[in-house]
């Protein structure tokens, strides 16, 4: 087969350039194969071929089937890479398949493959799966079930252990260990599949233990100055796993697989890219040199990429909170904790849904800039995020709102900048208050001066008049506290402070219903009793 792909890419790309055609061995400036990122799973991308021919990467989780179209141009598939990828040349790893306008492919062994794209001028990719798209997961009871095979009492011991981290308040963590006692000694394991499950109208007893989740911790003191592409440094990414749990149980990890499709500029400059939008953002007397210009504050940044061709894809995600995130060898953990909102259907039952998780994020691609942050209000602080993990397939994800800008002419620029001076201004508000009405809460505060959806929500509220996340758990006895004279004060007043009361049912069903990341009738939903109850909820909402 390597002969084959030598001998039509230098057909196909000398055809494309009238000219003396790319060769892989030995290269030339002419042609230039590159990393372009995650393939468009179930989608599409317009993309263009001239000089540089892009590559888009996809993971295989054995025996996974793609239907690749790309009109009037060549596909070749690569793979599977080894390791990460990343140490394997675009147009140098095995070809599993190629032809032209597209090409349909079952991807046997598991690992990372490249769909590169061949032809001249601008085309749409399309990627469709339609067999082994995600990571298999693995449930509560069968998880337990191969532990305690595995490690005897190792995991009731190490669930206890987290159980006392998570939970500060002794007597609370005293009830969730005698119930996790209680389901464990049962031999169905009966109750496991919703415990955790919290009440919302118990959220204000139990904002405390949110605080004792584990988080890595913001840095918005650290000041950063230079020029942006040494601040971002090489495209040397590590995508190392996270550390294990616990020694007796060998291949359980805490979170979740670093990102294997990003490509390697992408994973490695997101959390580079984070730190300094989080330091603008803190005015803590950072500074950025772009493009000749030295720039102050995030919106500062983005509109200077903006302004040297890059495009600015703003997205307002949601999914489901994945607080008990764990990896079993190469397999996620479906463990969501529960939340009973309170909300009653016309079924009878009460709404009970996986907590959700919101934030803003931003696709950055350009000449210079290729990567993916996003903000919200974390465990231990407010800040921009590298985007880089696979997040589970169990927790799902969907985009709110979804707006792209490639110039300062677009209809959505001034949107765009003013996510970003909200959150800017959020972060900052976040810490002031840290330091002053929640001074020696734990983790600062974090449940009582809201979590991530309320951070989500008060950049939605300001930029785009609406709300569509929870639950929001700032305290209502805040909205008696001092202006701060931010800009925020009238916005974090007007959302709704679910973890107090719900004074609009019907309103509270709709922003629950909108934080579910998986349509009706979805492969990908795990629980069917949940599946049928959201789509109880929709039906409820649209009356």
């Amino acid at each position: 087969m390597r002969g084959s792909w030598l001998a039509l890419t230098l057909l196909l790309v000398a055809c494309a350039a009238d000219d003396s055609a790319w060769d892989p061995e030995k290269g030339d400036a002419k042609f230039d194969l590159y990393e372009a990122g995650p393939a468009p799973l179930d989608g599409s991308i317009d993309i263009t071929i001239d000089r540089r021919v892009p590559a888009f990467r996809v993971a295989s989780f054995g025996g996974t089937q793609l239907v690749i179209g790309l009109a009037g141009g060549h596909v070749v598939v690569e793979g599977p890479l080894a390791g990460d990828g990343d140490g394997v040349r675009v147009g140098h790893g095995s070809v599993v398949g190629e032809r032209d306008g597209g090409i349909e492919v079952t991807l046997d062994a598991p690992g990372v493959y490249r769909i590169i794209t061949l032809g001249k001028g601008s085309r749409q990719l399309a990627v469709h799966c339609s067999a082994a798209c995600t990571r298999p997961g693995i449930d509560q009871k069968a998880f337990v079930r191969v532990l305690a095979q595995q490690g005897g009492a190792a995991f009731r011991d190490a669930a206890q252990g987290e159980l006392a981290k998570l939970v500060p308040d002794a007597a609370l963590a005293q009830q969730l260990g005698a119930q996790l006692d209680a389901i464990l000694a049962d031999p169905d394991l009966a109750g496991l599949e919703r415990f955790p499950t919290i009440p919302l109208s118990e959220v204000a007893a139990v904002r405390p233990a949110l605080g004792g989740l584990p988080a890595d911790e913001p840095q918005p003191d650290t000041v950063v100055s230079g020029e942006l592409g040494e601040l971002l440094g090489d495209c040397t990414a590590d995508r190392s796993l996270p550390k294990e749990v616990d020694a007796r149980l060998p291949g359980v990890r805490y979170g979740q697989f670093p990102s294997t499709t990003l490509a390697p500029c992408q994973f490695a400059h997101a959390g580079k890219l984070a730190q300094v939008l989080t330091s603008l953002a803190a005015q803590n007397g950072s500074q950025v040199s772009y493009d000749g210009k030295t720039l102050y504050t995030p919106s500062e940044l983005i509109a200077a990429l903006v302004a040297t061709g890059h495009t600015i894809e703003v997205r307002n995600e949601r999914m489901y909170a994945n607080f008990l995130s764990m990896i079993v060898g190469d397999t996620d953990l479906i463990w969501p904790v529960w939340l009973d909102t309170g909300i009653q259907l016309s079924s009878g039952d009460s709404f009970t849904i996986p907590v959700g998780h919101s934030h803003h994020a931003w696709r950055i691609s350009g000449p210079d800039v290729n990567t993916r942050v996003m903000f919200f209000l974390g465990v231990s602080g407010t800040a921009f995020f590298g985007q880089t993990d696979q997040r589970p397939a169990w927790s799902g994800t969907i985009a709110a709102t979804d707006i792209t800008v490639t110039s300062a002419d677009s209809a959505d620029y001034e949107y765009v900048i003013s996510t970003l001076d909200t959150a800017a201004a959020y972060l900052r508000r976040n810490r002031v208050e840290r330091a002053t009405v929640a001074a020696g809460l734990p983790a600062d505060g974090y449940g009582f001066l809201g979590v991530c959806n309320d951070s989500n929500a008060t950049v939605e509220y300001a930029t785009r008049g609406t709300v569509s996340a929870f639950p929001l758990l700032r305290a209502a006895e805040l909205d008696d506290a001092a202006p701060l004279g931010d800009g925020l004060d009238d916005v974090v007043r007007a959302l709704p402070k679910d973890g107090d009361s719900l004074p609009d049912p019907g309103d509270a069903l709709r922003r629950a219903v909108e934080m579910q990341p998986f349509p009706d009738g979805s492969p990908l939903m795990w629980d069917a009793a949940l599946g049928a109850q959201i789509a109880t909820a929709r039906r409820d909402a649209a009356h």
